[in-house]
């Protein structure tokens, strides 16, 4: 039924414009509403009777064809942003038909979407096209439940404009219905990723501020389609907030509550190892409680974290660099602790901080074994055990490896028998079996900080609260 109806929109008539036009005192008056750019808005002038047949033929076209190239192709052919503020007015009479033409540029080179996303954000800005509009041109509910219809080629084209009003305006229309009717249209979710990852720094940090709710329903439903492991949306949006420096309450929230979301999207994944490389101190502190050993939830959130991003396929791009940076920060922590070995007692600061490393240790192992039980990836997880520790090589030569010798002496193929010797010996206990948090504890002279540090990593490594979300 759901599918006969998109269909019934799509056929209909694309000449049955919504009846009204605008008087020149309206376009002066919606001028005013959005400010995106620094570059002057042109009105749309009048088209001429056969600028008018052209354009009316190239929608027909577009929406029949469902192929937004047949509207570039009229935009090209008319460089006048005068005239394409015209043909973006007279398109968006078509309310729905509109929308459904610029979600689809799949097969458009990224120089026609940005001259689709150029004549848009001029429309808007001059009032050719209303925020009214705007929100009529998106599908109305349930039109975005079906297999694969997520709206990310319009949101794209919403994102390319680099107007926040514009953004804002298109993203919260589609997060109102991702909300209605139980939020049946989860798809949506990916939209409104998409879109807001247009926003500058700023914008996108009020509106992740001043959307609280809806943005825990966009998160809640992000990458829960069927087609969801191919999408950027998620990681689209964690790059964005990645740019929000420093980083905030809501960007921290955001990168916390996208974990679960990870699966096995290449993207997502990537996105959220390079939030991470850049605001891991944050991410960590905005975890921690009152004693500096990660909490409950934090425990949890990272190491799953880790079982996406280092223990389980598929890999993705700069995971190398992902594995060299959490080594390199262990290797700093432990670095920083050696200067308080002769402390007695050692100061709060240094405890809290042992107790960081130890969480961080047992959520790291606790990401390996997540991969190893739950999801049967025993393989991949002992290739990214051994991908880890060997790419720490070069700037922790001296770690010890329990039973084989330091780092700095091992090969690539005595790290795999190790590990997997390990797994085998303790089949039973894999728990146990790669003694991870031995080889860092090892490293710290303070005999209370090393307590500190044993507790917090047993802490972290029993409560991982086993079961991927």
């Amino acid at each position: 039924m759901r599918d006969n109806a998109v269909r019934a929109e799509l056929a209909r008539d694309v000449f049955q414009a919504t009846p009204g036009t605008r008087s020149a005192v309206s376009l002066g008056a919606e001028t005013t509403v959005a400010r995106a750019t620094s570059t002057t808005a042109v009105a749309p002038t009048a088209l001429t009777e056969a600028e008018q047949k052209s354009a009316e033929q190239a929608i027909a076209n577009a929406s029949d064809g469902r192929d937004a190239s047949y509207v570039s192709d009229w935009l090209k052919n008319n460089p006048d942003p005068a005239k394409q503020a015209a043909f973006m007015d007279l398109m968006f009479k078509f309310e729905g038909v509109a929308g459904a033409i610029l979600d689809n540029v799949q097969r458009l080179p990224e120089a026609d979407r940005a001259r689709l996303s150029g004549a848009l954000d001029n429309a808007y800005r001059s009032g050719a096209v209303t925020p009214g509009e705007l929100q009529k041109a998106v599908a109305a509910a349930y039109s975005g439940a079906l297999p694969g219809a997520t709206h990310e080629g319009l949101a794209g084209i919403v994102a390319g404009t680099g107007n926040a009003d514009l953004i804002e305006t298109y993203a919260k229309k589609e997060m109102e219905i991702i909300r209605a009717d139980g939020g049946y249209d989860q798809q949506r979710s990916a939209a409104v990723a998409t879109a807001l990852a247009g926003l500058p720094p700023d914008r996108l940090q009020s509106f992740l501020a001043n959307n609280k709710e809806g943005m825990a329903d966009v998160l809640k439903n992000i990458n829960a389609d069927v087609d969801a492991s191919y999408s950027p949306a998620l990681g689209k949006l964690l790059d964005a907030a990645g740019r929000i420096n420093p980083p905030t309450a809501e960007s921290l929230k955001l990168f916390s509550d996208s974990i679960g979301k990870l699966g096995e999207n290449r993207e997502s994944r990537a996105a959220a190892a390079r939030f991470f490389t850049q605001h891991g101190d944050a991410v960590l502190a905005s975890m921690q409680d009152k004693s500096g050993s990660l909490n409950l939830d934090g425990q949890k959130k990272m190491s799953e974290f880790f079982t996406r991003t280092l223990f389980s396929p598929p890999e993705f791009e700069g995971q190398d660099a992902f594995r060299q940076d959490v080594m390199s920060r262990l290797q700093s922590m432990s670095t920083d602790l050696e200067q308080h070995a002769t402390e007695n007692p050692p100061s709060q600061d240094s405890k809290r901080a042992a107790r960081l490393m130890g969480g961080l240790v047992g959520a790291l192992e606790g990401g390996f074994q997540i991969a190893v039980e739950e999801l049967n990836k025993r393989n991949d997880a002992v290739k990214g055990m051994v991908d880890l520790l060997f790419s720490a090589k070069s700037f922790l030569p001296d770690l010890p490896i329990p039973g084989a010798g330091k780092l700095k002496d091992l090969t690539i193929d005595q790290l795999q028998k190790w590990v997997t010797s390990n797994l085998q010996e303790k089949a039973q206990k894999p728990e146990d079996a790669i003694p991870f948090h031995g080889a860092f504890g090892e490293q710290i002279s303070n005999p209370d900080l090393r307590t500190d540090y044993d507790a917090a990593r047993d802490t972290a490594f029993v409560n991982r609260q086993r079961g991927l979300t």
